[in-house]
């Protein structure tokens, strides 16, 4: 057997691997966990009643779960479960060869957060008490702007994030989101409903997150790590006009709904395939 054989074998036992597959699921209910307690975050920044040095990001989710014996060990559980939602859609990205190139590069994309969402929280249950925070966010700013390029590097890290949140809101507004679930096994009524909802959900999510992408191509124009605000530091800032809190509720209604269908997408979604 060639060593692309033996490779395409290896792909294919990880894609129809029933385990790795129901640990993956696992790993979205744990992303549902997580957007449900950002929800909580925004909304206590929203409210005014958030905990001194809680913040609404990782990090604060994380310090959440953490605070009890019980939460550390659901948040190994997460770890693994991102790790295994990571490695069977990258199998599908290399195993599934049906859909185009493209939706399949953005697989290998998805797969390559949720690695990285496996180690930030692997690192804080070892230690690393700033993952996901606004200081590490701003610390890595400042290391990367001292590199040869390093304002071209932050800039192109956020104009990829600005890239993947309009890549999200295309297919929030055209149900392309709906591919990678098994539809047919859903009530006409209820597939309506859940198209109704990714889109809202899906949408929430990236219209939130862009934001981010700016600020970081704003430090790499200023030359400046304290304009990175992460997704804590600039909902903060916007509660202070009234206007502002109001979106700032928005946000946690977004996260909230993106929340629920990640439950949805735990039942339905076809984790090994390729889109």
């Amino acid at each position: 057997m060639t060593a692309v054989g033996l490779g395409d074998g290896v792909v294919q036992r990880a894609r129809n691997s029933g385990v790795l597959r129901g640990v993956a699921r696992g790993g979205l209910l744990a992303r549902a966990a997580f957007y449900t307690l950002l929800a909580y975050l925004a909304a206590a920044i929203a409210s005014g009643t958030r905990s001194t040095g809680r913040q609404a990001n990782a990090n604060g989710a994380l310090q959440v779960v953490a605070a009890t014996a019980l939460g550390r060990l659901a948040l190994v559980g997460a770890a693994v479960g991102f790790a295994a939602f990571a490695v069977v859609r990258a199998a599908g990205a290399f195993g599934d060869r049906r859909p185009s190139l493209l939706r399949r590069m953005t697989t290998l994309g998805q797969a390559m957060f949720y690695l990285a969402m496996a180690g930030g929280t692997a690192a804080f249950l070892f230690g690393d008490r700033r993952t996901g925070s606004e200081q590490q966010q701003e610390d890595r700013t400042a290391a990367l702007l001292t590199m040869w390029a390093g304002r071209w590097l932050v800039a192109g890290i956020g104009l990829a994030v600005l890239l993947v949140c309009t890549w999200q809101l295309r297919l929030a507004l055209s149900g392309g989101f709906t591919d990678s679930l098994r539809t047919e096994e859903m009530a006409p009524g209820v597939g309506r409903g859940v198209r109704w909802l990714g889109g809202v959900a899906i949408a929430g999510r990236a219209s939130a997150v862009a934001p981010v992408g700016v600020f970081l191509v704003l430090a790499a124009v200023r030359a400046d790590p304290r304009q990175s605000k992460g997704l804590d530091a600039y909902l903060a800032e916007l509660t202070r006009p009234t206007l502002g809190r109001v979106v700032v509720w928005l946000v946690a209604a977004g996260f909230l709904a993106f929340a629920v269908y990640t439950v949805v997408e735990a039942r339905y979604r076809a984790v090994h395939a390729g889109d």
